[in-house]
């Protein structure tokens, strides 16, 4: 029923199908092709399979462009769906930051290799050549790739993939590992003793304005490099530096006090603390080409090869030299926005801002002490530092110009808090 041979002029014999849809009125027309390629057992088939949706009230052409669109799809096409399904955040609220991440990784090492490939086409082996190949150049961004990539067909195979449409029946490569590659200890002890962040400030001197300005900030204020970097001017205000929940690390608040040589550093006309000359945003570009810079210019002062450092470095440098600097162990972590764990967590809410400020101007006034004795901390815009016993020996030269003569009366009067205590009967 509905099933025809239609014949042309030519000769031609072709099947088509034409037939109204009770509910809606509507007329379905499809062809399946020519006669004798298609038999006609074939034919009848064909047409009974489209009479069984018709009779249920369905259009049989919404099911073949569904099955077409799902053959069309590609891994990239995909990849857009799923970005757009996390970052509406129905079911779960990821960071800006972890979409951040997932976002660079597929551009940089999945999309070049697999991103035209079709999602219903895509092979375990396929995938696991990919992450082979990354491997040649760098392990850590292969163990990334392979957790990425594994995680995005996990989503396709799963509930959530079906209710976007995708509908993969299975995940084409379960065995992906993202710790398959062995990258060395993964703790870093990396920090900075005080004659490297001697060649440091030196270093600094012949950068540019906006990067000096960040490595110094950066240092004083031991936070994330994402997180000061991408830090707007409404952030700071008298002086004092909030990082907001949404873009910390582990989504909680983060206050630091900046001192006077922070202060100077984060004024700003812009809406950015560090706003990008290319796009109305932060700058988050060109601070690995200038730490490079700077670690050059570092090895040549010290006249031999230093270790390598990174941003975060910064912050073990800090937490490596708190305990000299007479600053608490519990201070310290939350200068450094570490979140409480345990009972700890639950039951001591105090934030101690006071103790953290005062820890703050600690570690600025040792850091500027070395800059200071490097002589470069005019031109890193350091105010002027007095050192401990500067301040000593001017108090004790101040006492010797004016030695105090002694009050006759002073001497005879015997202060209250010491008189003997005279019981009255």
């Amino acid at each position: 029923m509905g099933l025809c041979l239609i014949v042309s002029a030519t000769g031609k014999k072709t099947w088509r199908y034409r037939r109204r849809i009770a509910r809606s009125g509507a007329i379905v027309t499809l062809t399946l092709g020519t006669y004798p390629a298609y038999t006609i057992p074939m034919a009848r088939e064909w047409a009974n399979e489209l009479n069984q949706a018709i009779e249920c009230g369905e259009d049989p052409r919404e099911a073949i462009r569904a099955e077409k669109a799902r053959e069309s799809l590609t891994v990239e096409k995909v990849h857009t769906i799923y970005m757009d399904v996390l970052r509406r955040g129905e079911r779960k609220q990821l960071k800006p930051h972890t979409l951040y991440d997932k976002e660079v990784i597929f551009t940089r090492d999945i999309k070049p290799r697999l991103g035209k490939k079709l999602l219903l086409d895509l092979t375990e082996n396929e995938c696991w050549d990919a992450v082979y190949d990354k491997a040649k150049a760098s392990k850590v961004r292969a163990n990334k790739m392979a957790g990425q990539l594994s995680c995005f067909l996990r989503w396709c195979a799963g509930r959530e993939g079906r209710m976007a449409g995708i509908e993969l029946a299975a995940h084409p490569a379960p065995t992906l590992n993202s710790n398959w590659f062995c990258t060395g200890p993964q703790a870093n002890t990396r920090f900075l003793n005080d004659e490297e962040l001697e060649w440091l400030f030196r270093a600094l001197c012949d950068e540019e304005l906006t990067y000096r300005r960040g490595f110094i900030l950066l240092l004083l204020t031991a936070a994330r490099r994402n997180e000061l970097f991408g830090a707007s001017s409404v952030e700071i205000a008298d002086g004092v530096w909030t990082l907001p929940p949404e873009r910390s690390k582990n989504n909680q608040e983060n206050v630091v006090a900046l001192g006077p040589w922070g202060r100077r550093l984060a004024r700003t006309n812009y809406e950015w603390l560090f706003p990008s000359p290319r796009i109305d945003g932060p700058q988050f570009y060109g601070w690995f080409k200038a730490r490079d810079r700077i670690h050059a210019r570092m090895e040549e002062f010290a006249g031999r090869e230093i270790a390598s450092w990174h941003f975060h470095d910064f912050r073990r440098t800090f937490r490596s030299n708190a305990c000299r600097l007479g600053i608490d162990r519990d201070i310290a972590e939350l200068m450094l926005n570490h979140k409480k764990k345990g009972l700890e967590a639950v039951y001591d809410t105090n934030e101690e801002l006071d103790l953290r400020a005062q820890g703050f101007a600690a570690w600025e006034t040792f850091l500027l002490s070395i800059a200071s004795a490097a002589g470069v901390a005019d031109k890193l815009d350091g105010p002027a530092v007095i050192s401990v016993q500067t301040r000593l020996k001017k108090r004790r030269d101040r006492r010797r110009a004016k030695p105090r003569v002694p009050d006759a009366r002073k001497a005879l009067t015997v202060p209250a808090r010491v008189r003997p205590a005279i019981a009255v009967r």
